[in-house]
């Protein structure tokens, strides 16, 4: 799917990956449960910095993001960024 830039990786403007309502995860959005999390394969200096709970959270996956806490085109740049969804299933 096409992002524009400053979108969530979970934003109602984006088709939500996993057939979801947007918002609907376990803590709404909230960056407290995981329920969101895809690993990104290429492109994650498209994303916004991870903050430190985020990082903390996601300490033992690395190429783990929460879609929540994501957000694409970060400084403005333009790129292709492939995410695997619900990476639990790989």
């Amino acid at each position: 799917a096409m992002l524009q830039k400053g979108v969530k990786l979970n934003d109602p403007l984006a088709q939500r990956y996993d057939g979801k309502p947007t918002g609907s995860g376990n803590c709404g959005s909230g960056g407290l449960c995981r329920t969101c999390a895809v690993s990104v394969m290429r492109g994650d200096e498209l994303l916004s910095p991870q903050k430190a709970n985020e990082k903390k959270m996601l300490e033992d996956t690395p190429r783990w993001r929460l879609a929540c806490k994501s957000w694409v085109g970060y400084e403005m740049k333009e790129g292709e960024i492939s995410i695997q969804v619900n990476p639990r299933q790989w």
